[in-house]
């Protein structure tokens, strides 16, 4: 499970680039991955599907990888989550 403040435009790049790394390591070889783009309660939150294209997502073919909206605080969008990360850890 990997977050992102979907809010923080400044760091997103770095947050690939930390992303990357580490689905470069062998322990995570074809681990399934859940991007919460957290935060999406922010005006300034770009929305989910512009992380994903930022991030690059899509090129990712090792892993099954979903990303979902969230806002911790409100409770939106965890629950989904959760139960996606849950069906793939079975």
């Amino acid at each position: 499970i990997y977050v992102i403040d979907s809010s923080d435009r400044r760091r997103l790049e770095e947050t690939g680039i930390e992303l990357n790394s580490l689905l470069e390591e062998p322990k995570l070889a074809g681990v399934s991955l859940l991007v919460f783009a957290n935060k999406q309660d922010l005006a300034t939150a770009l929305p989910a599907d512009k992380i994903a294209q930022t991030l690059n997502l899509h090129s990712i073919r090792d892993h099954k990888w979903q990303i979902q909206p969230s806002s911790a605080k409100l409770g939106d969008g965890v629950q989904e989550g959760m139960e996606w990360a849950t069906k793939q850890a079975k």
